[in-house]
């Protein structure tokens, strides 16, 4: 399998779910849950380092997001249906999970519903399930998050929105979404090819329209469909402490949730530029 290759699976009704693959074919596998309002090619950002550690990184974009169908889930566990289609399609037999964000509780799920066949799983700035505190996070974020739990479909419809923007008017774009972030952040956006990827992940989430996000948005406002204290696999959590878009109290309540889960706190970093640590981020999933 070449270092990066796009492909397509389909589900038993037909529908399609795009994958990107980063790494070699005989590489260890590691399962990628892109965060909201992202998609699979953020997988790309790890390439450079999962090369260097061996990893073949398998990113499906979530039902309605990038170049994946529509498909209705109910709750977040329902997503593991497609997880596992893609990790058979791809005869994967054992593999690590990495889940970022808002990927985070699809990570967690397939830890839970996959436990058989899972080696690890390691949370990167994880969303939290409704319900956890939201101090430290910046009031957009979380007026967007309150807003969601009732609204889905028109937050979803507002993040569109800035994903056109993101498109016609990258400049003025980023200077709305700076606007919530700490300056590590920012600076981390601003970095040559950062940013111009930053902006690709975000409108490919939005290719087929708003009604993906706004399922994630759905499902991850009310009740995930499983435990936390279910998962039995070794986990790690990394969170960056300046971070305001996810509070680092998030990933504590993770830690704490998960049994025997390891919290590694990031000084100083944030949301994305937690990111650029992306080869300590990935070491923990081959162990």
């Amino acid at each position: 399998m070449r270092q990066h290759e796009g492909m397509e699976l389909r589900r038993g009704d037909g529908s399609v779910i795009r994958v990107e693959v980063v790494g070699e074919r005989d590489a260890a596998p590691v399962l990628f849950c892109h965060g909201l309002a992202d998609s699979r090619l953020s997988a790309c950002w790890f390439g450079p380092a999962a090369a260097e550690l061996g990893l073949r990184l398998i990113a499906p974009d979530r039902p309605g997001t990038g170049g994946s169908d529509p498909h209705r889930l109910s709750r977040v566990a329902d997503w593991v249906e497609d997880a596992r289609l893609v990790l058979d399609a791809l005869q994967v037999d054992a593999v690590a999970l990495l889940g970022v964000s808002g990927g985070g509780p699809f990570a967690a799920a397939c830890a839970v519903a996959l436990d058989g066949r899972v080696r690890s799983l390691t949370l990167v700035s994880p969303l939290g399930p409704p319900g956890w505190p939201t101090h430290g996070m910046a009031p957009g974020e979380r007026l967007s998050l309150v807003l969601a739990g009732y609204a889905p479909a028109f937050c979803g419809w507002s993040m569109g929105l800035l994903g056109e923007l993101a498109r016609r008017r990258p400049q003025a774009f980023f200077r709305l979404a700076g606007t919530s972030l700490p300056d590590i952040d920012n600076r981390a956006l601003g970095q040559p090819g950062t940013r111009e990827s930053f902006l690709l992940n975000y409108t490919e989430a939005f290719r087929r329209g708003s009604w993906g996000v706004a399922q994630d948005l759905r499902v991850l406002t009310r009740p995930w469909g499983y435990d936390l204290g279910s998962i039995s696999v070794p986990a790690t959590i990394h969170h960056g402490d300046a971070d305001t878009t996810v509070p680092l109290q998030h990933a504590r309540l993770f830690a704490e949730a998960i049994p025997g889960a390891r919290l590694q706190i990031h000084h100083g970093q944030g949301h994305f530029s937690i990111l650029a640590a992306a080869r300590e981020l990935l070491a923990t999933p081959t162990g």
